[in-house]
C-alpha cells in the first residue's frame, strides 16, 4: 500500500512538473512573438525560479512596448543591482541608476504602484534625483491607495509618512491635493526626475551691464551662448548657458530636456 503511495505521489509530480514545463514553454513562445503580458509573465516565471538576469531580459522587452508593470519591476531590479556596486566602475553604477529611475519615473506615470513606491523613496532620499518632500508624500500616497498587502504600499507610505514627517500643512496640502488629481498616463522624457548631480551645480554670481552679462557657474565663467563642461564628482556635464539674468541663469544640461534656471544663493 505504502509502495502504491509513493508511485501516485511520485506520478503526480512528474504531471505536475510536465504541465509546468509546458506552461512555461507556451508562454515563451508567445513571448518571443511579441506579446507584452506573455513577456511580463515569463519574466514573473524567472524571478520565481531566482533567475533575475532572465527576468530582466523580459521585463525589458514588455518595458519597450510600455508595459507599465514590466517597468516597475525593471526599474526595481536595476535599482537594487545598483546598490550592490561589487565589481561596478563607478560610471557603470551610475548609468545603471539612470536607467532604473527612468524606468521608475515611466512606471508611477502610467500608474505601476511599485514604481509609485520607488519614485516615492527616492525623492525622499534626494540620493538619485534632488530632494522634494511635496513629491515624495504625493508618491507614496498613491502607492498606497486602494492597496492593502505588498511591497508596493508598505514602501510607499512609510515614505509618506517619513516625508510628512519634515513638512508643513500647506506643503501636506499640496502633496495631497497633486495625488488627486494625478491621472495615469503614457510618460514623456519631461516626466524623469532631474538627477542629483544638478544640485550640485550652482550659480556663482553674475556681472555685467544688460546685453553683456557674465555668470559663474561652479567657478567657471561663461557668457550667454557659452558652452563649457563642468566635473560633477565622477562625471563631466556639457552645461550651454542660454540667458544670464540680473540674479539668475538660463541654462540647459546635455542629456537633460528644457531648460533650468539657475539662482544666486
Amino acid at each position: 500500500m505504502k509502495k502504491t503511495l509513493l508511485l501516485l505521489a511520485l506520478a503526480t509530480a512528474c504531471a505536475s512538473a510536465q504541465l509546468a514545463s509546458s506552461s512555461l514553454e507556451q508562454l515563451k513562445f508567445a513571448a518571443v512573438a511579441g506579446e507584452p503580458a506573455a513577456q511580463d509573465k515569463l519574466a514573473v516565471a524567472y524571478v520565481l525560479r531566482s533567475d533575475p538576469t532572465n527576468a530582466e531580459v523580459w521585463y525589458r522587452k514588455a518595458a519597450q512596448q510600455g508595459y507599465a508593470h514590466s517597468a516597475g519591476q525593471l526599474g526595481h531590479l536595476l535599482l537594487n543591482r545598483s546598490r550592490l556596486p561589487a565589481g561596478l566602475k563607478p560610471s557603470d553604477q551610475g548609468n545603471l541608476e539612470q536607467e532604473a529611475l527612468k524606468w521608475i519615473s515611466l512606471a508611477a506615470n502610467s500608474g505601476d504602484k511599485l514604481g509609485q513606491a520607488d519614485l516615492a523613496c527616492i525623492y525622499l532620499d534626494g540620493k538619485l534625483a534632488k530632494q522634494d518632500l511635496i513629491e515624495a508624500y504625493k508618491w507614496g500616497e498613491l502607492a498606497g491607495a486602494g492597496v492593502q498587502t505588498g511591497v508596493a504600499p508598505i514602501l510607499g507610505l512609510s515614505a509618506r509618512d517619513t516625508a510628512g514627517l519634515k513638512m508643513n500643512e500647506h506643503q501636506i496640502a499640496e502633496a495631497r491635493k497633486r495625488a488627486a488629481e494625478f491621472v495615469p498616463r503614457q510618460s514623456h522624457k519631461s516626466d524623469l526626475p532631474d538627477p542629483a548631480w544638478v544640485q550640485k551645480i550652482k550659480l556663482n554670481g553674475t556681472s555685467g551691464t544688460p546685453g553683456h552679462r557674465f555668470a559663474v557657474i561652479n567657478n567657471k565663467t561663461f557668457g550667454q551662448g557659452d558652452q563649457l563642461a563642468l566635473k560633477i564628482g565622477d562625471k563631466r556635464v556639457a552645461v550651454l548657458c542660454v540667458e544670464i539674468r540680473e540674479l539668475s541663469a538660463l541654462v540647459v544640461f546635455e542629456g537633460l530636456e528644457g531648460t533650468r534656471e539657475l539662482k544666486m544663493p
